[in-house]
Parts: structure tokens; C-alpha cells; sequence
């Protein structure tokens, strides 16, 4: 299931479940995601799922939209993608990406040893190596 996780200005996160083949994004009420922000256009953009996954387009938006730094009017989604509606973030994620319905899983006779992967070490990201 792909979702849009929106946060705004770091005080509000909204995470919206994609089930609709069509969700609109913008300020008005009508929208099925609201974002309540003045660089938010009242009918923003709109996520379509698509035979390939899904596309966002932008709906004629006054501050725009953007997909990992870039403007665009329409364009494919991908996991992981970054997108700004105004000055908006989120993040687009399709829990399917990567998924071949047909393909087999493929396990190594042997597991990777530390030197076969180049780690001389390891290190806990919760106690950081001291320098």
C-alpha cells in the first residue's frame, strides 16, 4: 500500500493511506488531503495510481510542485520521493516498490562475513566512535 506522509512546519504530520485511485491535495475541504498553509494552493496537485505505480500533477498550483528538488507538472512517483507542495514536505511511500509478483526469492548458499563485505568494524549508531 503506498502512502503520502506530509509534515507541516515540524508541528503536524499527516500520514494519508492511498486507496482512491485519484487523491487531490490542496487547502480547500474538498480536498482529500488538506494542508493548511498559505503556500498551499486551494487545489494543489493530485496523486493518480497508474498500471506502473503512481503519478503526481501539478493542478495549475500557484507556488508549484516538486519532486526531489525538481518542478514538475506531471511526473511518475517512486519510493522514497521527496515532494514539496509550496513550501510543504513529504515523502511518498509504496510499500509494493520492488516487488516482483512472479519472482522467486534467491538465498546464498553462504552469509556475508564482515571482511567479504570491506567492515573492518563495527560501531552502534547509538554510541558514536570516539575520535
Amino acid at each position: 500500500m503506498a502512502r503520502l506522509v506530509l509534515d507541516c512546519d515540524g508541528v503536524d504530520v499527516i500520514t494519508h493511506e492511498l486507496i482512491a485511485d485519484t487523491t487531490t491535495i490542496g487547502r480547500a475541504p474538498s480536498n482529500d488531503v488538506v494542508v493548511d498553509n498559505p503556500t498551499v494552493s486551494a487545489q494543489h496537485a493530485s496523486l493518480t495510481k497508474s498500471p506502473n505505480g503512481y503519478r503526481l500533477k501539478d493542478l495549475r498550483s500557484t507556488n508549484g510542485t516538486q519532486i526531489n528538488g525538481i518542478s514538475i507538472t506531471d511526473a511518475e512517483l517512486h519510493d522514497g520521493d521527496e515532494i514539496r507542495f509550496g513550501h510543504i514536505t513529504g515523502h511518498f511511500q509504496d510499500a509494493t516498490a520492488g516487488i516482483d509478483p512472479g519472482g522467486e526469492l534467491q538465498v546464498s548458499g553462504k552469509h556475508d562475513s564482515p571482511e567479504e563485505i570491506g567492515a573492518s568494524e563495527t560501531q552502534s549508531i547509538f554510541q558514536p566512535h570516539a575520535q
